[in-house]
């Protein structure tokens, strides 16, 4: 008779009370009862029961307390060649009882396990029924594992299963034990957020996770972000703003795309006609707390400086779209970090007035409220806004309401024109205010009233990269022009400047054109840019004097880059710095008004025999003001061909 204390498989070891006496008991290896061989034991009870015999049947069993405390292993394992042996029916202990072969739930399990040759076979299961099996597989190992460490280990050692792997008709599994959940959440959510950053489409990271086993599954992925979107929308909410009456058309465009995934594209095309906004407001009070914890901020002076950004993008070929996005200015360390950008708006279109009116409509509203009243924080604290815009040229003369940089009032700040450029000694400072702006008659060259009013004119400031990107742009057209200008734009000079990209570890190439015969180079980015700033050698394709002139205006604008990001710099040192470059940057063409005055005195030469006197008196001068030796060179050319009759030398 036995009394069943818990439950097999649940529990394992267990415990049965047999005859007044508690045997626990530890199945190491339950096996199975073999199939028209099955032997029973022998009816000596009462009531003449018999038990089945499993085979390759493997148990512990613990009985007794303290000096009588008895352990043993026992195991049976059929052997149809050898003689039967009668048991010894004057033992003082049950066989039955040490070795569990009444034990119901045991000989319960046993039944549903049939032996291996008769289970269907693996390629035959539905993939339900592979999983089941496998996951019963990897429990059992588990369990041996648990079983047979203390043989082999003492338990200070803490021996731990970790990983399983195995293949099934290479089918292949692999089966984490005693996983630190907190630590593969966090793993989960790195991967998702390199997938997104990448971007990584979902088919693509399907077949590399078929490839690394490593790598969470896809639906794991789709888990992580639905609950990163859910955590995240209710911490900052994302409203959906109508534009519909705003007519936003499909522009094919060959310029480059900023995202090119056909995903992210198709998700776009849904949302045309709307616009997403968040709230600068949940933003800050979601970062708050991070910056005070950091010392970014001070609860002790409650002041934020944040900074309004915008941009127009390309998704795919078709569709453009425009972004808006805001940061903190105090979190010095990650300004310009992509992940402290927070995006506020992003609507289908491209970069016009009107649009922008229309989805800046709320951030003006929350905006103006945040500056004349503050955010206060869940600790209650009052912080002042001070806000600040930054963008492109072109994005920021829109919100200004500007006509155009191409004007002849092209300064949103000052009142110089198209006639002022070039003049080296007049200073220029912020002549406008926004109260100018917002007047019935604005400042020349401002059309339409600004669409952020509340942010003052000296808080808007052009980006310093984009500054940088529109300069080195020109700098590299008017390389390629001098090259084309001297009929040098040929195959070996696009071969040299190729060789020289490559050493300075800049990818570039130059293309021709389908059934045209100009020729296309690679658009570099930013940091491919700031390299050939810095290390192009414009000696391998003009003389050295020249060379050294190009040089000397590349490094320099590079050093005043560096200064324009540099924190602390002297505006003092660096508008100085700035003229500098300037003079160097126009000398080419004080060069060229220096040769049209020669030339022109030339042709006086034969009525005005001063000009002769006057030319010699200048030809230091010349030389000083040009730097260029071929200026030099024209007036020995003039002197040899007897058109100047008098020695220069």
């Amino acid at each position: 008779m036995s009394s069943d204390l818990s439950k097999y498989p649940e529990d394992n070891p267990f415990s049965l009370k047999q005859n007044h006496t508690t045997y626990t008991y530890t199945i190491i290896s339950e096996r199975f009862y073999p199939p028209d061989i099955v032997r029973y034991t022998s009816a000596h009870s009462r009531n003449g029961t018999k038990y089945k015999i499993p085979d390759n049947y493997l148990v512990q069993t613990k009985w007794g307390r303290e000096k009588s405390r008895h352990v043993v292993e026992c195991e049976i394992e059929y052997d149809i060649n050898e003689p039967k042996k009668n048991p010894n029916t004057q033992a003082k202990l049950s066989g039955v009882h040490v070795f569990g072969l009444n034990a119901i739930d045991v000989e319960r399990e046993r039944e549903k396990k049939k032996r291996s040759h008769s289970l269907k076979p693996f390629a035959m299961l539905s993939e339900s029924m592979k999983t089941k099996r496998s996951r019963a597989f990897s429990m059992h190992v588990g369990t041996v594992f648990n079983n047979e460490t203390p043989k082999f280990y003492n338990p200070v050692d803490q021996p731990v299963l970790q990983e399983l792997r195995f293949n099934v008709q290479n089918k292949g599994y692999v089966v984490n034990f005693h996983q630190n959940i907190e630590k593969n959440n966090q793993h989960i959510e790195a991967i998702t957020k390199i997938i997104d950053q990448s971007p990584i489409s979902r088919d693509a990271y399907r077949n590399l996770a078929a490839l690394q086993y490593e790598l969470p599954r896809d639906h794991m992925i789709l888990n992580a972000r639905k609950k990163i979107n859910k955590e995240m929308s209710q911490q900052i909410p994302i409203s959906i703003l109508n534009i519909t009456d705003i007519p936003i058309p499909l522009i094919a465009t060959n310029e480059p795309s900023d995202i090119d995934n056909q995903e992210v594209e198709e998700e776009m095309h849904k949302y045309i006609g709307k616009a997403g906004y968040r709230r600068i407001t949940d933003i800050l009070l979601f970062l708050i707390p991070d910056l005070v914890n950091r010392k970014v901020l001070s609860t002790n002076s409650p002041v934020i400086h944040i900074r309004i950004s915008g941009d127009g993008r390309n998704v795919g070929r078709k569709i453009k779209h425009v972004m808006m996005t805001c940061s903190v200015l105090d979190d010095v360390s990650n300004l310009y970090s992509a992940d402290y950008h927070h995006t506020i708006l992003l609507c289908p279109g491209t970069e016009n007035y009107n649009l922008f009116k229309k989805i800046m409509a709320p951030l003006v509203d929350e905006l103006d409220n945040l500056v004349k009243n503050g955010l206060v924080d869940s600790m209650g604290i009052r912080w002042q806004i001070k806000p600040y815009f930054s963008s492109d040229w072109k994005f920021l003369c829109i919100v200004l309401g500007f006509n155009a940089p191409n004007t002849t009032y092209f300064c949103p700040w000052c009142l110089c024109t198209k006639r002022d450029i070039g003049t080296q000694d007049k200073v220029y400072t912020i002549e406008k205010s926004m109260e100018q702006l917002k007047a019935a008659k604005p400042s020349p060259g401002h059309t339409k009233p600004p669409l952020i009013p509340m942010i003052s004119l000296d808080h808007y400031v052009p980006d310093e990269l984009h500054v940088m990107l529109r300069i080195w742009d020109r700098l590299w057209s008017l390389v390629i022009q001098e090259l084309k200008s001297e009929s040098r734009y040929d195959e070996y000079n696009r071969g040299v400047i190729i060789r020289e990209m490559e050493r300075i570890s800049v990818k570039f190439q130059f293309w021709q054109e389908h059934n045209t015969e100009s020729w296309s180079y690679t658009s570099l980015m930013g940091d491919d840019k700031e390299k050939v700033l810095h290390s192009f050698n414009f000696e391998v394709i003009f003389d050295k004097e020249r060379a050294i002139l190009i040089n000397h205006l590349w490094r320099d604008f590079y050093a005043l880059y560096k200064l324009m990001k540099q924190p602390g710099a002297d505006p003092s040192f660096f508008a100085g710095q700035a003229k500098k470059w300037l003079y160097l940057f126009l000398t080419p063409h004080e060069a060229l008004n220096v040769v049209t005055i020669i030339l022109m005195l030339i042709l006086q030469y034969a009525t005005d025999g001063n000009s002769r006197d006057y030319l010699k008196a200048k030809q230091k001068d010349v030389y000083t003001i040009t730097g260029l030796r071929w200026k030099l060179s024209l007036v020995k050319y003039l002197h040899s061909k007897d058109i100047i009759h008098r020695d220069l030398e």
